[in-house]
C-alpha cells in the first residue's frame, strides 16, 4: 500500500476500491437515516442525494448500477418507505452548512498536514528537498502570512474585525483588488 507525503495511508481518507467504506460526509449523512438493509451502497446512494447530486449522478457516485436501484425502488420496502418520506429540499438545507464545514475542515487539515511534513522536513536537514518538494515549499511560503491568518481566523469564526459576521465574497473582492493595485503600482 502507497503511503504518502504524511505518512499515511491514502485509502485510510477515501475508502476502500471496493467502494463499500463510506466518507465522514455520508457517515454524518447517514446519521439522519435510521437503517440499513443493504447497509453502506444505500447510504452513499442517499448521501450523494442529500449533497446535491441528481439521481443519475448518485448512481454513479455510489458505484451502484441503475437496475440495483430499480431493485431498491420495487423490492426493497424499507428503502421505498424511507425515500417517500425523504423531503430532500429540507434535508439539504439542514445539513449544507454542516456538510459543508466539514468537508472543508478534513481538507484544510489535510493540506496544513502536508504543509508540515514539508516545512518539518526542510528545517530538521537531516535529507535534502526533493525538487518537487522545493518548488512546494516555494509555493506554499506566500499563504503563511499573519494577514492570511487574520483572514483564516474569521472565517472560522464567522466574524470579522468588528464582530460582524464575516463577508467571504467581500474579503475575495479585497484580495483580488490588493492584488491589483499592486500590479499596477
Amino acid at each position: 500500500m502507497q503511503r504518502d507525503a504524511i505518512g499515511a495511508n491514502s485509502a485510510e481518507f477515501i475508502g476502500t476500491t471496493g467502494g463499500t467504506d463510506i466518507t465522514p460526509t455520508e457517515d454524518m449523512i447517514q446519521s439522519l437515516i435510521p437503517h440499513w438493509i443493504e447497509g453502506d451502497k444505500q447510504a452513499a446512494y442517499l448521501g450523494y442525494l442529500v449533497a446535491g447530486f441528481s439521481k443519475h449522478q448518485a448512481v454513479k457516485m455510489a458505484h451502484i448500477h441503475p437496475k440495483t436501484l430499480k431493485r431498491w425502488m420495487t423490492s426493497d420496502q424499507a428503502f421505498i418507505d424511507f425515500v417517500s418520506k425523504m423531503h430532500l429540499p429540507d434535508i439539504r438545507h439542514t445539513l449544507n452548512d454542516q456538510i459543508l464545514d466539514l468537508e472543508f475542515t478534513r481538507n484544510f487539515k489535510l493540506i496544513l498536514a502536508k504543509d508540515f511534513a514539508v516545512l518539518y522536513k526542510d528545517a530538521v536537514g537531516i535529507k535534502p528537498l526533493s525538487e518537487h518538494e522545493q518548488d512546494y515549499l516555494t509555493a506554499i511560503r506566500k499563504f503563511y502570512t499573519p494577514q492570511h491568518l487574520v483572514q483564516l481566523r474569521m472565517l472560522l469564526s464567522g466574524k470579522d474585525e468588528s464582530g460582524k459576521a464575516f463577508d467571504f465574497t467581500q474579503t475575495v473582492i479585497e484580495v483580488r483588488l490588493s492584488k491589483t493595485e499592486t500590479r499596477v503600482t
